[in-house]
């Protein structure tokens, strides 16, 4: 998958893959706006990144520019 969301809170890493980049942003988005105040504050990063390599298995999968930064 090429666009990937990726959402840090303390220890934990979540991700959500996408193949088509504003089904990806139009998620964030609405993932991001449904969150309370303090849900937004405990987290660390929140952002929609352009994956170099789609390859899931790739060690560079997570590697690209973010297209979409929420925090």
């Amino acid at each position: 998958m090429k666009y990937i969301i990726i959402d840090e809170r303390k220890n934990d890493f979540f991700i959500e893959e996408f193949e088509d980049r504003d089904d990806a942003i139009k998620t964030a988005e609405y993932d991001w706006d449904r969150r309370t105040e303090y849900d937004k504050k405990h987290t660390d990063r929140f952002y929609v990144l352009e994956s170099v390599n789609p390859d899931e298995d790739a060690d560079d999968h997570f590697d690209g520019n973010p297209i979409l930064v929420l925090k």
